[in-house]
């Protein structure tokens, strides 16, 4: 994920991400000037995604892995037609030969019914129960060292125990396509200006930030980053676990490390975590071994590579699939 050196103010800059919504924030909890911070948000914008993370399931949304088999014309038509509820397709190279993983925020309670709406041959439809996403954090498992982030793989069997999962449940708000658009900006970079977007969607500033504060901020929980695939070894990690509350503490240790992509416990079966990391070569080793030697960890097992060149991200795509009378899932032509 950071593959050049951090200077200590820019590590500052790094941990006020996560709670800060703009850079006068990040400026003020890194002790720093603004004009310092706004520079330093955007040169790490060129190596990771810095995201807007937000409850889905309050707008009635479900955040949902497909595993689908390949073909090359499902993937050519799911890569170049945006398709309501689909964000992301890569392609990925598992030990039975090459699939499509299917990143998508479907209606919440009609996840299955999505998944075999599609032109696709489903084979495994992954309904998040609880996810981990990246927070920088100056404690637990991760440190700064000599300008480096560094995970102690050593330490996780013994603090394991000590790390604790934490989530809420949002009241569930109402959404029109506005909100979702605007959403959609944010997601691809968390601190574009509300003028930005105005701009980009062809409305007036006013109405969008009245949008964003009454119906947007009141969904953010928090700002994650995510690498930009490809520069380590882009794979899919699944766990079985002896008990849920280990399912939990592992999304918690993931949530600290740096090339994480996404981690979630699977909806109907907990004790399976999945785990999606650009990881470098160099921890694997450190990474598998780390995992194994935690007492309750049943099994930890590569699932699969990931195609970085044939990632195609579409960002929130929930507004295609709004109409008045709500979320609205079409049957695609399955001739493909």
């Amino acid at each position: 994920m950071f593959w050049r050196r951090l200077s200590a103010s820019e590590y500052k800059v790094l941990l006020a991400i996560p709670r800060s919504l703009t850079y006068t924030e990040v400026a003020k909890k890194a002790g720093l000037s603004p004009s310092y911070a706004n520079v330093k948000v955007k040169e790490l914008a060129r190596s990771v995604w810095i995201r807007f993370w937000v409850d889905y399931r309050a707008m009635g949304l479900s955040p949902t892995y497909l595993l689908a088999r390949y073909s090359e014309e499902a993937y050519r038509r799911l890569a170049t037609t945006q398709i309501p509820f689909i964000k992301r397709v890569v392609r990925v190279w598992a030990w039975d030969g090459s699939k499509l993983l299917i990143e998508a925020c479907p209606p919440l309670g009609f996840e299955r019914r999505f998944a075999y709406s599609l032109p696709l041959e489903v084979l495994e439809v992954w309904v998040k129960e609880w996810e981990a996403k990246y927070v920088p954090s100056g404690e637990g498992l991760t440190a700064f060292h000599e300008g480096g982030l560094r995970v102690k793989w050593s330490e996780l069997p013994a603090k394991i125990g000590d790390m604790r999962y934490e989530w809420e449940v949002r009241r569930a708000s109402k959404v029109d396509k506005l909100d979702l658009l605007i959403l959609r900006e944010k997601e691809l970079f968390s601190y574009t200006s509300l003028n930005a977007i105005a701009k980009r969607l062809k409305v007036s500033q006013q109405l969008i930030s009245y949008h964003y504060r009454r119906h947007v901020r009141p969904l953010w929980r928090l700002n994650y980053l995510e690498p930009k695939l490809g520069g380590g070894i882009p794979l899919i990690y699944r766990l079985r676990t002896a008990d849920v509350a280990l399912s939990l503490s592992l999304l918690a240790a993931f949530s600290q490390v740096p090339w994480l992509i996404d981690a979630f416990a699977l909806q109907g079966d907990e004790q399976t975590v999945i785990a999606i990391l650009d990881t470098p070569p160099e921890e694997l080793t450190a990474m598998h071994s780390a995992l194994l030697r935690v007492d309750g960890v049943l099994r930890a097992e590569p699932l699969a590579f990931l195609d970085a060149a044939s990632d195609v991200y579409h960002g929130l795509t929930a507004h295609l699939g709004l109409s008045e009378d709500g979320w609205s899932i079409v049957p695609h032509d399955r001739n493909v």
